[in-house]
């Protein structure tokens, strides 16, 4: 971190330069209630340190060559254990328990790349075009100038870029024919696409379409903010991925930078016949089921017989939700809709005193009603 007139301060064990704050946190992926058990011949690997708190305990593991995940556990008492592994293989195993989280580092557990991808650390170990990679120690068939090390990553024939190329991680490969040949991992932004507006979105893109990282949900600096995951449960607020708990334009987080509080995220539209697809299968015409988000009948007046302003149009009432903007919300007409997630559909009114009102007149589907009671 660069600290300005070598000033910093302390803030609920939080330590904040004036250019802000990064929490280690944000290199680790976590499996809340989980622990990774190493097989019994592996036990004397892990490292036990006890009294750690959660993110001194993310710290170690960061600055540890040896660490690739930890088990943070709160009961019976506060204990730290750093693994070498992630929890892919067979020299340990992920099983329930509620008194501890695993944190495993990003870079060994996602299948796509950030970037050029110079962090990468996957398994994956042939070519786009399907030819295995040579090992890395290995000089043949084809000699290069990489050495393995324990910083480097150049682990047995997993793609790596250790060059920064632009196409991203890439390998030599075991064909005398074809010295070397990049790999085909995603971009993290176009691994999984979003669909409408990305409510639905639980990829792993964690920085903002200008670069900033963002911050974690599950923690309050350095902007304080309502989505804490426990409170939005079925939103996904995992980690410090891009999410859309609030029915924006497009995925989104809060930032790291102190100055920015939040931008969107840059992540890859899904074709429209995934569009189409996943719209046909949930929509109501007559009635509405949950919140009414599915709704796409033709009831056009509020509760009380309250004509509805069109959403196309901008009078009486300003407002952000543009058709072409929020495309699958079927922002058509005047009809009511529920494009924000609000209890149930609803529409701007067109009564200039009168900014918004829901049509509760519109029926709950008897199936959903029959559900509820169940």
């Amino acid at each position: 971190w660069k600290i300005i007139l070598n000033k910093s301060f302390l803030f609920h064990d939080i330590n904040y330069t004036l250019t802000g704050y990064r929490s280690p946190l944000n290199d680790f992926q976590r499996s809340e209630g989980r622990e990774l058990v190493p097989t019994s011949w592996n036990s004397a690997r892990v490292q036990i340190i006890p009294g750690l708190n959660l993110e001194e305990c993310a710290t170690r593991c960061s600055q540890s060559l040896d660490c690739r995940a930890f088990n943070h556990e709160t009961r019976p008492t506060t204990t730290c254990k750093h693994l070498p592994w992630v929890g892919d293989g067979s020299n340990a195993e992920v099983k329930r328990n509620v008194n501890c989280d695993l944190y495993e580092k990003k870079v060994y557990v996602r299948k796509c790349i950030v970037g050029k991808g110079e962090d990468y650390r996957g398994k994956v170990f042939t070519t786009k075009s399907g030819l295995t990679c040579q090992q890395w120690w290995s000089k043949f068939p084809h000699d290069h100038r990489y050495t393995p090390t324990a910083t480097n990553g150049l682990e047995l024939n997993y793609c790596r870029n250790p060059d920064g190329d632009r196409i991203g991680p890439w390998c030599y490969t075991t064909d005398p024919e074809h010295r070397y040949e990049s790999c085909n991992i995603p971009q993290c932004k176009d691994e999984v696409c979003i669909t409408c507006n990305g409510e639905d979105y639980r990829g792993q893109v964690d920085h903002t379409l200008n670069g900033r990282e963002c911050q974690r949900w599950d923690q309050q600096y350095p902007h304080q903010h309502i989505y804490q995951p426990e409170k939005y449960p079925d939103k996904s607020l995992d980690d410090n991925y891009c999410r859309n708990p609030d029915a924006s334009p497009v995925p989104w987080c809060y930032t790291t930078d102190p100055a920015v509080e939040r931008e969107n995220c840059e992540i890859s539209k899904c074709t429209e016949v995934a569009v189409e697809k996943r719209q046909r299968s949930s929509l109501t015409s007559n009635c509405f089921r949950g919140r009414g988000e599915d709704y796409r009948g033709k009831v056009n007046e509020t509760t009380s017989g309250i004509p509805c302003q069109r959403w196309d149009a901008q009078v009486p009432h300003e407002h952000p939700f543009y058709p072409n903007t929020y495309e699958c919300k079927g922002l058509e007409e005047n009809y009511c809709r529920n494009p924000d997630g609000s209890e149930a559909p609803w529409c701007f009114t067109s009564v200039p005193e009168m900014r918004t009102a829901l049509c509760l007149q519109i029926k709950r589907c008897a199936d959903d009603i029959e559900a509820e009671g169940m």
